[in-house]
């Protein structure tokens, strides 16, 4: 007698399964989100901080402002430039108050700093200034009946000056900066 073996039929391995890969929770994702946007916007704001004239500016400061008063250009500018005609005397947010002869720079970004500058006006002794109308900066012109007033002294990095009878003084403690006001002639 003979045996036959009879083959069973060779299986096919089963397939094995990947497990499925975890699905993060809804609130991981969202955070997730939240926290990119957070960090993208901190970036935007320190580049806009860090690229502004404005922001970076400090007391002592030199700049160059033209235009008019509803749509100033600053311009940070070396005390020596031909084109300076304010010193900074005091920086701050949008309420810092700025105080009697100053002229307000405000700069609000969308998404960065909001700065105001309090700028002293830089004049020139013995030289006649118009009034500023719609401008910025003191325009100077002849001593004739168009001048609202002439400089006639100018301190710098001292305590305010003696002015002459008739004289008004004007005072920036902050930018050190001290003047005599008189009628122009």
């Amino acid at each position: 007698m003979s045996t036959t073996e009879s083959a069973s039929p060779a299986s096919a391995p089963e397939p094995t399964q990947e497990p499925a890969p975890k699905k993060s929770s809804i609130g991981k994702r969202i955070l997730t989100y939240v926290v990119g946007l957070v960090v993208v916007g901190a970036a935007f704001y320190a580049f806009n901080y860090f690229t502004s004239d404005v922001a970076q500016a400090k007391v002592g400061d030199c700049a160059s402002v033209t235009g008019t008063s509803t749509s100033p250009e600053y311009k940070a500018v070396d005390c020596g430039a031909a084109d300076v005609n304010y010193v900074i005397g005091k920086t701050g947010g949008t309420g810092e108050v700025c105080g009697n002869g100053y002229d307000e720079y405000t700069q609000t970004q969308r998404r960065g700093p909001k700065t105001k500058l309090c700028l002293a006006p830089l004049l020139a002794e013995g030289k006649c200034y118009a009034e500023n109308v719609g401008g910025v900066g003191a325009k100077a012109v002849e001593c004739n009946e168009s001048a609202a007033f002439k400089v006639t002294k100018v301190v710098k990095d001292a305590a305010a000056p003696q002015c002459a009878e008739g004289e008004e003084p004007q005072s920036f403690p902050e930018a050190k900066l001290q003047y005599c006001f008189g009628a122009p002639a």
